[in-house]
């Protein structure tokens, strides 16, 4: 007799940071090249304005002032980031895998062209943040603000937008089919025929109905 196959049971979320259970201290300077491999970094540790080719493996950074900071060639592995200020920071191109993000600010935070693998966000303030460009695999972002956030041409593959606010978000030319966004504000977003195959819950039929006619160009008359 023919035993039945197991199928694998369906990925929703992103596999989280294998973090070790303890952690040597950060150095005070943040260098360019520099590869911090099971380092535990606070507030105190200083960022100069420009950092290249910084590299995190297996980190916790807490009460990071990464604001305004340029990150060329960032990389970041099994790392989270709790309680950090990342408001107009640029890591563009950044490649970040199995890397969280808890209650941190990332208002106005550029993330174009960057590669996102098991990616999550939660309880943050991420409005105007750009991913334009870039690439998500199993990026969840859950209870955040991304209002007017910009993800022109964002590639999402098994990605989630839970209970954010995604209002004036601009959706142009991604590729969103399969994202869930329940509980999400969609009101006024731009480029919503990009949402073609994303998963909805019942209450955003109206505000997102009202985006896609704006797109058709149909007016609702008398």
């Amino acid at each position: 007799m023919a035993r039945a196959r197991r199928t694998r049971p369906t990925k929703l979320l992103p596999d989280p940071p294998d973090t070790p259970s303890r952690w040597d201290p950060a150095p005070e300077l943040a260098e360019d090249g520099a590869v911090w491999d099971g380092l535990d970094a606070g507030a105190g540790v200083e960022v100069p304005p420009h950092v290249a080719d910084l590299d995190l493996r297996e980190c916790r950074w807490t009460g990071a002032d990464l604001s305004g900071r340029v990150l060329t060639g960032f990389r970041a592995r099994d790392t989270r980031f709790e309680h950090c200020d990342l408001s107009g920071a640029v890591l563009d191109d950044a490649v970040l895998r199995r890397v969280a993000f808890t209650d941190c600010r990332l208002t106005g935070a550029s993330f174009a062209g960057a590669r996102l693998d098991d990616v999550r966000i939660t309880d943050s303030s991420a409005d105007l943040t750009g991913f334009r460009m870039a690439t998500g695999t199993f990026l969840l972002v859950e209870n955040t603000s991304l209002h007017a956030a910009d993800l022109y041409s964002f590639t999402a593959s098994g990605c989630a937008f839970l209970g954010c606010d995604l209002r004036e978000a601009s959706f142009q030319e991604a590729r969103m089919a399969g994202t869930r966004l329940h509980g999400s504000r969609l009101d006024d977003v731009r480029g919503a025929m990009s949402l073609a195959g994303t998963r909805i819950s019942p209450e955003q039929l109206v505000p997102l109905g009202a985006a896609l006619l704006g797109v058709l160009g149909i007016e609702v008359t008398d």
